[in-house]
């Protein structure tokens, strides 16, 4: 059976097409990965400054008001304030401070980023308009001015 020049030609086109949609799909793929690799990074980091938060807060509840067994002596002893830790300017250059992301938008949880991406790439392109269709024969109203009437030849 011989194929027709048309058809084969029809036939490579398609492939051609494909593959180049194919292409593109690895692309928004990659692209999708690297984005859930970097929210995933942001969020191991927020939970490590939330973590040193929530340590600086116990530590600093802990030093406010501790926690001791009252003696039960016949004789008590007025018990003296505890005075406050001293911290040198060495150990307080030294500690991280979390850094907070000062961003318009929260961050999406992977599930949401991934949703989003799988609901792109099986969404149909957008459809862009076509350009207005003005025919070049036709006079444009605007060059005339208002009351102004064409000169006509005297008779």
């Amino acid at each position: 059976m011989a194929t027709h020049s048309t058809t084969l030609k029809r036939l490579k086109e398609a492939a051609a097409k494909a593959a180049a949609r194919a292409t593109a799909a690895k692309e928004e793929v990659r692209s999708a990965k690297a984005q859930l690799k970097q929210a995933r990074k942001l969020l191991k980091i927020e939970k490590k400054a939330a973590k040193q938060a929530r340590r600086k807060v116990d530590a600093a509840a802990a030093t406010a008001a501790p926690d001791r067994p009252l003696k039960t002596t016949a004789v008590a002893k007025p018990v003296a304030a505890p005075k406050p830790a001293r911290t040198s300017r060495a150990a307080s250059r030294s500690a991280p401070k979390p850094r907070v992301r000062k961003s318009p938008q929260p961050l999406r949880s992977a599930a949401e980023v991934a949703k989003s991406v799988i609901e792109r790439l099986h969404s149909p392109p957008p459809v862009l308009p076509h350009a207005p269709n003005i025919p070049a024969d036709a006079a444009p109203a605007a060059t005339s001015a208002p009351g102004h009437t064409p000169q006509s030849a005297d008779p």
